[in-house]
């Protein structure tokens, strides 16, 4: 029997105006399989759209963010129970 591990999804520091950032669409639904790399949830930064994705494969267990919800770099945005048979 595997490990049950929760990662974090955390907003990475992309070198944008932290003041301009917000959830702009979640793109996967909790509690769907997800994997390494898939679009988990746009970020609208000003004129820039950015797709933050999953670190690991998994289950999208948490979403911390609303949609439209101002957000900082460093934020944890939701998590992932990671799933070894995914990858």
């Amino acid at each position: 029997m595997s490990e049950v591990r929760q990662v974090p999804l955390i907003l990475p520091d992309l070198g944008l105006d932290d003041s301009t950032l917000r959830a702009s669409m979640w793109l996967v639904p909790k509690g769907k399989s997800v994997y390494r790399g898939d679009r988990l949830l746009e970020v609208f930064a000003g004129e820039v759209t950015f797709d933050v994705v999953a670190p690991e494969s998994g289950v999208l267990s948490q979403k911390m963010v609303d949609e439209d919800d101002r957000i900082e770099v460093g934020q944890l945005l939701g998590a992932i129970v990671a799933s070894e048979e995914l990858n």
